[in-house]
């Protein structure tokens, strides 16, 4: 297990967050994903404990495309406002996310669940965050899956509301990310 770890094929970060549809009797969540992740980790292993040390992903928020089935023809005007109104992605291209260390204790085997504090950079703005984490590791490859709960308005991004929809100003930040032993 030690050693650093990268991020590999079949990882995908997102959002999900709730958001209102003119043309829709109730509130549904929209989804988008993107599969643009860099990053790494260090993990080393002492005795009982593992550390997982010098963390950092970015993600491409310019290729986060829209999965959600509610949006229908929507998705396309939904995905351009987002990434160039709200998100600004011409000036603020990437999110980034990077913690110092945590330690868990070596599992006897199947997944772990943990906190991790760290911050995250989007739209110019850096703010501490707790990333909910389970992850697993085994054969050189490990899996970490989590979410991370933000309100838009501490980045300095105003919940889109544009003429069709409009979105809840909190939502989540979902991420299954592939490790590969480097």
């Amino acid at each position: 297990m030690a050693g650093r770890w990268t991020v590999g094929p079949g990882s995908q970060v997102g959002y999900r967050a709730r958001e209102k549809f003119i043309n829709q009797p109730a509130e549904t969540e929209a989804v988008a994903r993107t599969s643009k992740i860099t990053g790494s980790v260090v993990v080393s292993v002492e005795g009982g404990t593992v550390k997982i040390s010098q963390m950092k992903f970015t993600v491409d928020l310019a290729s986060l495309t829209s999965q959600d089935k509610y949006a229908s023809y929507q998705v396309y005007q939904r995905d351009f406002f987002v990434r160039s109104v709200y998100l600004q992605t011409d000036s603020f291209p990437t999110a980034t996310f990077t913690a110092d260390s945590v330690s868990v204790p070596l599992p006897a085997s199947g997944p772990v669940s943990l906190d991790v504090n760290g911050k995250l950079t989007v739209h110019g703005s850096t703010k501490d965050v707790t990333a909910h984490v389970q992850a697993q590791a085994g054969g050189g490859q490990a899996e970490v899956a989590g979410s991370v709960s933000v309100d838009m308005r501490d980045f300095g991004i105003d919940p889109p509301d544009i003429s069709f929809t409009r979105a809840e100003p909190t939502l989540t930040i979902e991420y299954d990310l592939k490790m590969v032993h480097a």
